[in-house]
């Protein structure tokens, strides 16, 4: 039980090392939005606080390459009809993105669903629109 124990805090110190907030929506990012060049999610659920909370929404940008620490949306392995908000813990020689949510006592993610492929990566999270 105490190796369980002192795993689950490397990885809480892990997921908090790696935290990134985003910016606040600016003009360009708006420009971007009515052109079509950004899109906009709403935040459904509590996974991503603090950095994210339920009812926030962020723009994504399509076709941007994700790095570890970014937050993307992405496509639910199991469920075709869900779409979530992660952030990338990691990326593997294959490929595959570990996503996880900030906040890990209330997210469903990599932990529970495995690694996903990056078609299920629809694009980077890249400021809060206020």
């Amino acid at each position: 039980m105490h190796e369980h124990g002192a795993h689950r805090k490397d990885s809480d110190k892990c997921a908090k090392a790696i935290i990134r907030m985003l910016r606040k929506a600016n003009w360009k990012d708006k420009l971007l939005y009515r052109i079509g060049r950004r899109k906009i999610f709403r935040v459904a659920g509590d996974s991503m606080l603090p950095t994210l909370k339920d009812g926030d929404a962020v723009m994504i940008v399509t076709r941007s390459p994700a790095s570890v620490g970014d937050i993307v949306l992405a496509q639910h392995p199991y469920k075709q009809s869900v779409k979530m908000l992660k952030r990338v813990a990691a990326i593997d020689e294959s490929g595959r993105y570990e996503l996880v949510g900030d906040n890990a006592h209330g997210s469903s993610d990599s932990r529970m669903f495995g690694t996903i492929a990056i078609e299920h990566v629809l694009g980077k999270a890249v400021c809060v629109v206020k």
